[in-house]
Formats: structure tokens, C-alpha cells, sequence
């Protein structure tokens, strides 16, 4: 069991933006990667941006603020969290990718689906984006909404380019996590003794 100061400070461990930066460069390369039609390579930008974490991290984060160190059961409890939120990702993704191969095949009996599935992706980012909750980043909720948002009136409206309601959805979670970043750069600022 985590103290209630445990999980405050883990909450606070994630306000200075750099994770929102992350996750917003990922859904604009993702985003652009659909809409050259190059959506396999889009499955890889997370797995290439996953070390950027903690490059960023390092670089930017605690230099001005030490970066916490939590105990076994904070650890424990974050580390089964993300193993559900990873099942849950893996599950969401396969029934994408089922639905898309049986739309893209002419799948017949469901009247109106294509304009419904190109909101799809945009809406299971954002259920994706509740994770960020889960770290106690409560403006994903936000996030996740609005890209939800951005799916239904993409369906709604007709438009034919999943991938630019993906981007869509990642460059507000790129601009937000940049002026937090920016904030907190400014907040706390590196001194001279830091540097060396």
C-alpha cells in the first residue's frame, strides 16, 4: 500500500510536460505516417520515441528538480496499472485492426460504416489517452476527449483521412505539453553549478 505523500509526489512527477510532449510528437508522426499511407511505420514511432523518455528526462527535468525515487510498492502498484493499460491497448488495437481489414474488404450489413470507422482510430486514441489519468496526469482526460470529439465529428462530417484526426488530436497534446514544458523550464531555471 502507497502513503497518500507517495502518490501526491507521484502525481506532481509528471506536470512538467515532457510526457505530453512525447505523447504529442508520437500522434503527429503517427498522424502523418497515415496519411502517407505508410500506417505500418506509424506502429513504430512509440517504440522509437520510448527512449526519448528518459534522454528527455535527464536532460530536461532533473537538472532543475531531482527526479524521486518511489518505493517497492508504488512501483508495484504503477507496474500493474501499465500492464493493464497495456492488455487494454493490445485488445483496442486488435479490435481496430479487425474492424478497418473488415470495412477495407467490403464488409456488407452494417449501412453507413465507412463513415464511422475513419472516426475510429481518433477515438481509440483518445480512450488511450485516458491512460495518462493512471499517472495522475489529469489533463489527458481532456485530451482524451477531445480527440474522442475529433473522431465524432470526423465521422459526422464525412471526412475521409483518419490519420488527420490523429494529428490533429496530437498537436493539441503538443502544444499543451510545450508550454508546460516551457513553463516549468522557467520555473526552474538551471543554475551554472548544474551545468557542469
Amino acid at each position: 500500500m502507497t502513503m497518500p505523500m507517495t502518490r501526491a509526489l507521484y502525481r506532481r512527477s509528471f506536470d512538467d510536460g515532457w510526457l505530453d510532449v512525447l505523447t504529442g510528437l508520437g500522434l503527429v508522426l503517427i498522424g502523418l505516417a497515415w496519411l502517407a499511407d505508410q500506417i505500418v511505420l506509424g506502429a513504430l514511432v512509440p517504440a522509437a520515441l520510448a527512449p526519448f523518455w528518459t534522454i528527455g528526462r535527464r536532460a530536461l527535468v532533473e537538472p532543475r528538480l531531482s527526479s524521486p525515487q518511489f518505493g517497492s510498492a508504488q512501483q508495484a502498484e504503477t507496474r500493474r496499472a501499465l500492464t493493464g493499460w497495456l492488455i487494454f491497448g493490445a485488445g483496442v488495437g486488435l479490435t481496430e485492426l479487425a474492424f478497418l481489414i473488415f470495412v477495407n474488404r467490403g464488409g456488407t450489413g452494417l449501412g453507413g460504416v465507412g463513415n464511422v470507422a475513419v472516426g475510429i482510430p481518433a477515438i481509440l486514441v483518445g480512450l488511450g489517452l485516458f491512460a495518462g489519468l493512471m499517472l495522475g496526469a489529469k489533463r489527458f482526460a481532456a485530451y482524451g476527449l477531445f480527440a474522442i470529439g475529433l473522431g465524432l465529428a470526423g465521422a459526422w462530417t464525412g471526412t475521409d483521412r483518419p490519420g488527420l484526426l490523429i494529428l490533429l488530436s496530437g498537436v493539441l497534446v503538443l502544444a499543451c505539453g510545450g508550454a508546460l514544458l516551457a513553463r516549468f523550464m522557467m520555473r526552474y531555471p538551471m543554475t551554472g553549478d548544474e551545468d557542469a
